[in-house]
């Protein structure tokens, strides 16, 4: 059985393989989908480990393997580098949120009854670059990889979401940001490969001054500054390949440590609204977590059992339960400046801080399994693949505060197609497609009576009296793979 590593595949695919390209260009283009996290977690870099559910650990995952498990980079090969570049374009689709409470006493001055926006969550539509090239091939086959994704859309899109009203937090914003990985990895010897990789998320800072003026005569004035600074998260991968079987059976781990992009920001305002009286100064800082990945554990392993088939299989540990929160939340409002030394010259006004509600979060086991066959012309791979992951949140949002994350079962199909050269050149060549369905299990949610602070039932939750959860993912990617 020929697989893309080290394959040199012929040909030409007749007229129904090319119709059934069109169709799968397609329906990519018709169909849309999004994740619930980062693009290698959700659904693994390129289609041909999107297709397997993203059970990349232990095989198969080409240029992009400093992502999958950097100890992949070392396997031996007939070429020295690996250039993969795919599309992927995603959008969810969620359950209508209507009639319910969106405002009350607790953070308004009047309930307010109204539908959520659940059409506001961006499609994700970014292309991916996987490389990765034998550096010193006379010394444990030593090889560096770099993967990347940048949406199309925007360089990066950032919203902390809404803290009260019903939210899908992992939707928002996770794939709307570059992502990058570094990987290094080597042969140890007796079957045994070893690989480390790092992961870059960011520090944001900000801080800003605003000063309102009323007069005729007078101008308001803001400022604005900011500093982005690399936060990097490491990782490393092992893989065993027993050396009598010939690569027909592999077995990998790797280990990601959590690593979160959070954003600090300073606000100082004043305003002058009436005369020449003194201003009024308003400061506070806020805080919060853009983008979070969580530590994991992911073991899998691939089994050659045919001369035509090979089997995933890989279960993953994450740990959610160290959960960072995006809402930004307010700090130590303060207000001074009245006209007086007196710290009470400003009357009753007292600024309330923010408040996050506590919701629970736990760790999940999340298995993957995925299945390729490749026929004796070795010309089409076929390849399908399923995952499940459950909520990371405990119980449903009853309570205080709407944070939403169905568990999910995700449904995946692909194809590749494969051939000897490239537009004239002696470079083994691969066109993988990949179709997702992800569907989102419903739930029902009825808020307990009283407001977030237990007021008396003349107000009622956020999210009052009950509203249903769920949805579906649709969608689907494409890669061009070469070797030189």
């Amino acid at each position: 059985m020929r697989f893309l590593e080290n394959s040199s595949l012929i040909g030409s695919s007749g007229r129904m393989l090319k119709l059934f390209c069109i169709f799968l260009i397609t329906v990519f283009f018709v169909f849309s989908q999004d994740s619930l996290a980062n693009i290698g977690e959700a659904y693994g870099f390129g289609s041909r480990i999107a297709s397997l559910a993203g059970a990349g650990v232990a095989w198969g995952g080409g240029a992009y393997s400093a992502y999958h498990n950097p100890a992949l980079l070392a396997l031996e090969s007939e070429k020295k580098l690996f250039f993969d570049w795919s599309i992927v374009y995603s959008k969810p689709k969620f359950k209508p949120i209507q009639g319910i409470l969106v405002q009350n006493k607790f953070v308004a001055d009047s309930p307010q009854y109204g539908n959520v926006d659940n059409d506001s969550y961006r499609e994700t539509l970014g292309q991916e670059l996987g490389l990765s090239y034998r550096i010193f091939p006379e010394i444990r086959n030593i090889t560096v990889g770099l993967v990347t994704f940048f949406p199309l859309s925007q360089f990066a899109y950032m919203d902390t979401g809404e803290a009260y009203v019903p939210e899908y937090v992992l939707y928002r914003t996770r794939t709307q940001r570059p992502q990058i990985e570094l990987g290094l990895g080597g042969y140890l010897g007796k079957g045994f490969y070893l690989g480390v990789g790092v992961h870059f998320a960011y520090t944001l800072t900000s801080n800003s001054s605003i000063f309102i003026n009323s007069g005729k005569s007078t101008t308001s004035s803001m400022r604005f500054a900011a500093s982005l600074r690399p936060k990097p998260g490491f990782y490393s991968g092992i893989l065993y390949i027993p050396e009598k079987v010939l690569k027909k059976f592999s077995i990998g781990a790797v280990f990601r440590q959590a690593v979160a992009s959070d954003n600090s920001m300073n606000l100082n305002s004043a305003a002058r609204i009436i005369g020449s009286f003194p201003a009024i100064d308003f400061n506070f800082s806020a805080l919060s977590v853009l983008y979070y990945d969580p530590m994991t554990i992911e073991l899998g392993s691939s089994w050659q059992y045919s001369d035509t088939g090979r089997l995933y299989v890989q279960l993953e540990y994450q740990f959610w339960s160290q959960f960072q929160a995006p809402s930004l939340l307010i700090h130590q409002p303060q207000t001074k400046n009245c006209g007086s030394t007196d710290p009470q010259s400003c009357g009753t006004v007292a600024i309330s801080p923010g408040q996050i509600p506590d919701f629970q979060y736990r760790n999940l086991w999340v298995p993957r399994i995925g299945w390729e066959y490749a026929p004796a012309d070795g010309q089409i791979v076929y390849r399908m693949g399923y995952a499940f992951r459950d909520s990371f949140l405990v119980g449903l949002p009853t309570g205080n505060g709407n944070y939403l994350d169905p568990p999910k079962h995700m449904f995946n199909l692909g194809i590749g197609l494969n051939y000897s050269h490239f537009m004239g050149y002696d470079a083994p060549c691969r066109l993988d497609f990949n179709l997702s369905y992800q569907y989102l299990l419903t739930q029902h949610i009825v808020k307990t009576p009283g407001n977030e602070v237990g007021d008396p039932p003349d107000d009622s939750k956020i999210g009052s009296p009950e509203y249903f959860s769920g949805g579906s993912v649709y969608g689907g990617g494409m890669t061009l793979s070469l070797g030189f």
